[in-house]
């Protein structure tokens, strides 16, 4: 579903296209070379999340979990009744997320991880350690009526994105590729924009943006969006909603990540390590992908360790009885 932003100056360009039963190869071809974001209204049909991920279920099984919201601590619990009255007026906080490296009991509801986001290679155990510091590879968030993501941006280290939308319906606004010089980047961080509240801009204050050619999209419980790397993107919450983000990295998006970690070093004032991680991860790249021709990085199961249902019984035991203590 494609429609104009009410942002003056800022038109629809073109359609993400909204479709089901693709092969791999199809996906490939159609969206994932030339780039193209794309929603899957099946990708998620394997998945035991469309129907378990709930505000009642994460309100029952982790309320007690700590979570912070623009710096401010607060209950999970408390952050979904937040959610539950917010409005138009008065949005609830917003984003409020839990990462499945902290919940790997959650694990079982999200597989298999589908096969167009496959193979994916940050798991390998090639990859040099402590390069993902500060990325968190896949996250449930949590969001009520016009909860707005703060920060126009793309992802960090051009990673491509996955949005799989397991509750409720979320609107996304992109921007056309080689409009930097009109969205305010940030030079400290060239990843995010210093605009405010993108999707209701005070144009006085970024007059730029007003050129700015964008079209927005509703992804819609179900289904699951693919975002290319370096993509430029903000959201919007339409009701009390639930999403799973990941990405990916792979062959079409190792060169663009490869730039990407050379310049965030240099820019930490790292030279020597962004000289030698660039070499690594030069050479690296088609040592992997000729190990993908003999199935390597087609970890279904996340690649992260997941407890067995006896495991996540346990623990849901242990929580409950945490919670009445």
């Amino acid at each position: 579903m494609i429609s104009e932003t009410s942002n003056p100056g800022i038109t629809e360009t073109e359609r993400v296209e909204r479709v089901g039963g693709l092969s791999l190869g199809e996906f490939v071809r159609r969206y994932r070379r030339p780039r193209r974001p794309v929603i899957l209204t099946d990708a998620l049909k394997d998945w035991s999340a469309r129907e378990r991920f709930t505000p009642e279920f994460f309100r029952s099984r982790y309320g007690e979990q700590r979570v912070k919201v623009r710096g401010r601590e607060y209950r999970l619990a408390e952050v979904i009744d937040l959610q539950r009255e917010s409005s138009v007026e008065r949005p609830a906080p917003y984003p409020c997320t839990l990462s499945l490296a902290d919940c790997p009991d959650l694990l079982p509801d999200i597989t298999p991880r589908f096969r167009y986001s496959l193979p994916n290679r940050h798991t390998n155990p090639l990859m040099p350690k402590g390069l993902f510091e500060s990325v968190y590879h896949t996250e449930v968030f949590f969001g009520g009526p016009n909860g707005q993501f703060p920060l126009l941006h793309y992802d960090f280290l051009r990673l491509h994105t996955w949005i799989a939308q397991v509750h409720g319906d979320k609107e996304f606004t992109f921007y056309e590729p080689g409009q930097e010089h009109l969205l305010y980047v940030d030079p400290k961080a060239p990843w995010l924009s210093t605009v405010e509240r993108a999707n209701s801009p005070d144009f006085e204050r970024y007059p730029l943006l007003r050129q700015a050619r964008s079209y927005t999209v509703t992804v819609r419980a179900g289904e699951a969006m693919w975002l290319p790397c370096g993509t430029w993107h903000t959201a919007r919450c339409l009701n009390v909603g639930i999403t799973v983000a990941f990405d990916q990295l792979e062959a079409s998006n190792w060169r663009d990540f490869t730039r990407e970690v050379i310049a965030h070093q240099q820019r930490l004032g790292q030279r020597a390590r962004a000289f030698w991680l660039g070499s690594y991860l030069k050479l690296l790249g088609p040592v992997l992908g000729v190990a993908e021709l003999f199935g390597a990085n087609q970890l279904a199961d996340w690649g992260l360790r997941a407890p067995d249902k006896k495991g996540v019984a346990e623990l849901g035991q242990a929580q409950s009885e945490s919670r009445s203590s």
